[in-house]
């Protein structure tokens, strides 16, 4: 009869293992403790490398530290190839071998790219896989569906006839692709002369079935121990070694507890449970021909022991009537002895509970001799956890790795790429040139030192032209002196200018043969892509070894020579695509560090973790869509076709994840953690843990939520800090002979409503950097407009030509012309524009009819008196109008919203300060006289093009206006004469809740908290 026996999960499933191959238990007759030679004779089959590792160090503690021969472990999903070599299936070994998973990914993305392409052309539009990320994601899905096809030992002609008429058509069509597609694979494998992974794994997990077989007794003792066989060939080959004569097969956690009726039904091929933690385990023992009643358990369950517990907290649902009658199979005492060690921890988000994890495993390092391990399928919360051990100088154990494309080296290989494919536009060169391993052979002050000049420069302010030339067109055209009086490029010299050509010199011998691919018209092949991109990097950073010290830097070395090898069979591509293809690329390639097999902390996957044995469990991210995870639907397959072919439903991975689940609560200690909202929103909770609620019971479940929560507090007096005195609104008082002597009209506003920010400018010298890669916006957009105004009337100054709509627009092409370089908003201003010069044109008609001439951007400048000092009021007037009767009109063009009358008397005088200057003949080229009229212009565009705004307060001339706001102005400096008057944040702002430039230095938005900002 097989031999077939389990560990509980509460007994550590390695150590018990290795005890009981040592005492003779797991073998019959074979006992070897006592000989070191005699373990040498047994085969032991492991899930993992890892598991493998581990389960060498318990044979060596189970010894007592004396010297063995250790047995030979082999993991299962890698046969021995060495042991077959000497068996009939010697040709199993021979080629053809398996195709590599990047080698697949490329070819089966071609024949989907194929089919795309034939699709939108025959529709006459995008039909199926917008882009090449969506492509790879076809290309993938295509190839799990080929290996759970082989897996299966399902033939294309099985697929004939899958398809019902009430399905979308899309089924039909995708899969009439699938045939076509298998069909062409297959033969690309047989002229290339290699296989499908899945078929060589089965192929050779047979032959070593058959090989043992053929043995029989001379195998030797043969354990295959943690698997629950969930591939059919990995079950042939337990059935295999569970009928030798000395063979035994261990199964991990198989409930022998559960009552018989519900046991039965789970594996009921009409109305199982793929969902249930137990059900591989009740579909393997049919295979190994063998009943549950038929199977020993190496180990009685641990004191706490809690499978009882997990068997009825995870029943079927269709069975889960017999909770009502609980306390007969699980009594209260019981059940309070299984809650004793569960802790639940409620975060309000991933970041506290990554926190409050990192507290439980830095808190079990405070105990001697305790391991403990936080096992997760979450990414994400693995690298929080990681990032907050690190706090405490840490460093964990993670046996799932980096991402290639998330580590350093991955990093840099990206940002080249997405910078090559969006032609070296400011935002990712900027972002590869900070990269620290893009070094470009210079040392680090120096590329600090070029790149600081190349970003003042050239990347901030509007986009350079394209590519290389485009940034030393923008280097060539760089004029320090054009730059406003405090503006940090001001300071760049020669040798600056000089360093930053030099970077643009390395760039261009670095990047220009990748930069030239993208270039071309059409798709380029997928080969030339990869070396262009490699000899990139090599350039920036220097060789790629795949021996190299730093994992990272080998596993992209390794990379590269593996897509070198196989590019060719892969899909051409353009630039941009191939950049954003660069992330599917890299998916196989994960960065390990180096294992330390001592380690007492440790981040484990589900599987990983089933025998990996530490006093303290802490499972995270217990919500859906994270443990278990959302169930992928098969985008070639739906689940009816899937059920027809006899190919495993969704739901199958739930059920894997839920016997993870219950194995993981084996351990001494077992931590729930989950975040109350993720992204954002609202979580919900995992359904293994509300059966679990429901099971333990109101009491027991307020008593383990308890325990969880001194982990919550403690990690948020983590970040406590003494308590900081709110930050109150700033009034600077600097010495007076740092204020400033000179301010134009427009900044006067700035004065009254804000004067903090004309401290920071004039005071502090601070003026705020363009953004990166900035887009034009309204400033851009009146300076073109002010420009093209300014031009036509300093040119017809007195009469208009009869082709003055015409001329108006010659100016207007010239002024707009460097908004060119951005489509859109040149396409919306430039209409508006055309309105607005209509108007414009129509206005000058109008009014030249009762004027002498007209001063354009008329400069002044205006002298203060004070006590300590004179003052200089500076201004640029759009439009002066002389008349004839000798007054003047002072016209100001607005492409928003203009002022109006009252603000224009009050916090908003540049009118009417420029009217007192007029007055006083302070702009040049423009006698001194009364003004008569204050104008705005509004020139927005719109259904008319523009409209007029007179500046007139009731009972108010323009004289009076223009003295008040001179008279204002002169007391306004005189209270700044005063040394201890300061410079006030936001002392009268215009809008609630919109921010200046120096509004973060002056730190608004924590003094305005305090309700400062309503006085």
């Amino acid at each position: 009869m097989p031999r077939v026996l389990t560990i509980p999960p509460s007994a550590p499933f390695l150590p018990t293992l290795a005890r009981a191959l040592l005492d003779g238990a797991l073998v019959e007759g074979f006992g070897p403790r006592g000989d070191p030679l005699a373990l040498a004779g047994a085969t032991v089959f492991l899930p993992t490398r890892r598991a493998g590792r581990l389960f060498a160090e318990a044979l060596l503690e189970a010894s007592g530290g004396t010297a063995l021969l250790l047995p030979r472990i082999v993991p299962l999903g890698d046969v021995d190839e060495d042991a077959l070599a000497f068996s009939e299936d010697a040709p199993v070994l021979a080629a053809p071998h398996a195709i590599s998973p990047v080698h697949r990914r490329l070819v089966l993305a071609r024949l989907v790219a194929h089919w795309r392409d034939t699709l939108s052309k025959a529709a006459g539009r995008e039909a199926v896989a917008a882009g090449t990320g969506a492509t790879f994601a076809l290309a993938d899905a295509l190839g799990a569906l080929f290996d759970d096809l082989t897996t299966a030992g399902l033939e294309v002609e099985q697929l004939d006839g899958l398809v019902p008429d009430e399905l979308d058509r899309y089924f039909k069509v995708g899969l009439d692709f699938v045939r076509i597609a298998r069909r062409a694979f297959t033969a690309y494998l047989e002229a290339a002369g290699l296989v499908e992974p899945a078929f060589r794994r089965d192929a050779l997990v047979d032959a070593e079935a058959r090989r043992l077989t053929g043995l029989g007794a001379a195998a030797g003792p043969v354990i295959a121990a943690g698997s629950t066989g969930s591939m059919p060939a990995t079950a042939r080959l337990l059935k295999a070694i569970a009928s030798l004569p000395l063979g035994a097969v261990v199964l991990p956690g198989l409930d022998l507890g559960l009552d018989a009726p519900s046991f039965e039904r789970i594996a009921d091929p009409r109305d199982g449970a793929p969902d249930h933690p137990q059900f591989g385990l009740a579909r393997l023992i049919g295979t190994l021909g063998v009943t549950r009643g038929e199977v020993c358990a190496l180990a009685p369950p641990a004191p706490f022991g809690r499978e009882v517990l997990m068997g009825e907290a995870l029943r079927q649902a269709e069975t889960s009537d017999l909770w009502a009658t609980l306390s007969d199979r699980l009594p209260p005492d019981a059940l309070a002895a299984a809650m004793a060690g569960i802790s639940v921890v409620e975060a309000d988000d991933p970041r506290a509970e990554a926190l409050a994890v990192a507290l439980l495993l830095r808190d079990s390092l405070e105990r001697p001799g305790e391991t403990a391990a936080l096992v997760t399928p979450d990414r994400d919360l693995a690298r929080r956890v990681a990032a907050e051990m690190a706090r405490f100088g840490v460093a964990l154990d993670d046996s799932a790795g980096t991402p290639l494309a998330d580590s350093p080296a991955g990093r840099l290989a990206g940002l080249i790429a997405a910078a090559a494919a969006e032609a070296l536009a400011p935002v990712p060169l900027f972002a590869l040139l900070t990269h620290p391993g893009a070094r470009f052979g210079l040392d680090a002050a120096a590329k600090a030192e070029a790149v600081a000049a190349l970003e003042l420069a050239a990347l901030r302010g509007p986009r350079p032209a394209a590519g290389i030339e485009g940034l030393r067109a923008a280097l060539a055209g760089f004029d320090p002196e054009s730059c406003r009086r405090l503006d940090p490029r001001r300071r760049l010299d020669g040798r600056a200018i000089a360093r930053a050509g030099d970077l643009v010199d390395r760039l261009d011998a670095a990047l220009g043969p990748l930069l030239a691919l993208g270039d071309r018209h059409g798709a380029v092949p997928l080969a030339e892509l990869v070396a262009a991109h490699r000899a990139a990097c090599v350039a920036a950073a220097g060789p790629l070894d795949p021996e190299a010290e730093d994992p990272a830097e080998a596993a992209l070395a390794r990379t590269f020579d593996m897509l070198g090898e196989v590019a060719a069979d892969g899909p051409g591509l353009d630039l941009s695509a191939y950049a954003e293809a660069a992330g599917a690329l890299f998916a196989d390639a994960m960065v390990r560090p180096r294992a330390e097999p001592d380690a007492r902390i440790r981040i484990l996957g589900p599987l990983e973790a089933r025998l990996v044995y530490v006093n303290r469990v802490v499972l995270g991210a217990l919500v859906e869509g994270a443990w278990p995870q959302i169930a992928q639907t098969d985008p070639w397959l739906s689940r009816p076709m899937r059920s027809t072919l006899g190919l495993d439903v969704p739901e199958r991975r739930i059920g894997l994840s839920a016997h993870d689940f219950a194995q993981a609560f084996g351990a001494r200690e077992v931590v729930l953690t989950f975040a109350a909202k993720v992204g954002g929103t609202q979580s919900v909770p995992s359904r293994f843990l509300q059966r679990l609620k429901t099971v333990a019971g109101e009491a027991e479940w307020t008593a383990a939520c308890g325990r969880g929560a001194r982990f919550m507090q403690a990690a948020r007096r983590l970040d406590d800090a003494p308590a900081v005195p709110r930050a109150t609104r700033p009034a600077p008082a600097p010495p007076l002979a740092l204020r400033p002597r000179q301010l134009s009209v427009t900044e006067i506003e700035t004065f009254l409503r804000d004067p903090y920010s004309i401290y920071a400018r004039h005071v502090l010298g601070l003026v705020p950097l363009d953004p990166l890669d900035a887009v034009p916006g309204g400033a851009e957009r009146g300076t073109a407009l002010h420009e093209a105004i300014g031009r036509f009337t300093a040119a017809f100054p007195r009469e208009l030509p009869p082709d003055a709509l015409e001329r108006l627009l010659e100016e207007g092409r010239r002024a707009f012309a460097p908004l060119a370089a951005f489509p859109a908003e040149h396409a919306l201003w430039w209409a508006r524009f055309e309105r607005a010069a209509a108007f414009l044109v129509a206005f000058e008609l109008e009014r030249r009819m009762d004027l002498d001439g007209v001063a354009a951007e008329a400069g002044g400048r205006l002298e203060i008196a004070l006590a300590s000092s004179t003052f200089h009021l500076t201004g640029r007037a759009d439009r002066i109008e002389m008349r004839r009767d000798g007054a003047l009109n002072i016209v100001d063009y607005k492409t928003g919203s203009a002022p109006s009358a009252k603000q224009a008397a009050s916090l908003s005088p540049q009118l009417p300060l420029e009217a007192a200057m007029a007055q006083r003949g302070a702009f040049r080229n423009v006698p001194a006289a009364p003004v008569e009229e204050l104008l705005y212009v509004e020139l927005k565009g719109g259904a008319t093009g523009g409209e007029e705004k007179p500046v007139r307060v009731k009972d108010r001339s323009t004289a009076d206006l223009a003295n008040d706001a001179l008279a204002g102005l002169e007391s306004l400096l005189k209270a700044f004469e005063n040394v201890a008057q300061g410079y006030r944040s936001l002392a009268a702002p215009q809008w609630a809740g919109r921010y200046g430039d120096y509004d973060h230095l002056a730190r608004v938005r924590e003094w305005a908290l305090s309700g400062e900002e309503g006085e």
